[in-house]
């Protein structure tokens, strides 16, 4: 496998306009990479046709659903799904409809291997650390933590730094900082103890994973 923006010390940014599509090899969907470090993680987009599974793999998966409807062991997860799925598991994850979804592929910790999932349609969010933002929390292990921020438009931050690193998928709205503007379906990540002050002029909602950078073998 090739590396792909495999350096976490580096901030990257891929813009909906830069996505780049490849053909998966099964004729059943389509890939666009985000980062690659064989045998520690592969992120990226996905789209797969319907009735087309995602080629069979004992990797860890940790899915979000954007589009479409994924089933996975039996049941039916539409947009809005959060998946996390250990790889001993066995379970297969299928397109019920035309579907696409953010994908984290690697190893998850040895020390926390649970499979989880979560529909977020719907769900009340928990007041933020300031006015206008909330929260819906996905996950937790370790330092790393997963995670919906909702922003209403206007919603500023104050300045402060990430331990273990970002990675922000922005789902809708724009999401901004001093270093630029990132509308829906941009996706970037930034390093351990990276700072940055962001704000939202428009609102938007971001899929968020923090502290599981710090240490290159985290996925």
């Amino acid at each position: 496998m090739i590396l792909l923006d495999a350096d976490r010390s580096q901030r990257i940014v891929v813009l909906p306009e830069n996505r780049l599509w490849c053909e998966q090899r099964n004729g059943g969907g389509s890939v666009c990479r985000l980062e690659s470090l064989p045998g520690v993680v592969e992120s990226s987009f996905v789209r797969l046709s319907p009735g087309r599974s995602l080629d069979p793999d004992s990797r860890d998966l940790e899915i979000f659903v954007l589009e479409g409807c994924l089933e996975v062991g039996g049941r039916v997860w539409p947009a809005g799904s959060y998946l996390r799925i250990a790889g001993e598991s066995g379970l297969s994850v299928l397109a019920g409809e035309p579907s696409l979804f953010f994908l984290k592929a690697g190893t998850f910790p040895e020390d926390d291997r649970r499979s989880a999932g979560r529909e977020t349609a719907g769900v009340r969010f928990s007041p933020g650390l300031v006015p206008g933002l909330s929260v819906l929390p996905l996950f937790s292990g370790g330092t790393a933590n997963t995670a919906l921020v909702r922003w209403e438009p206007g919603t500023v931050f104050q300045p402060h730094r990430h331990f273990g690193g970002e990675e922000i998928l922005v789902i809708s709205g724009t999401f901004e900082d001093e270093h630029g503007s990132y509308p829906a379906g941009s996706w970037y990540r930034a390093p351990h103890m990276s700072r940055h002050h962001p704000f939202s002029r428009e609102g938007c909602l971001i899929f968020v994973k923090t502290g599981h950078l710090q240490d290159a073998s985290a996925a």
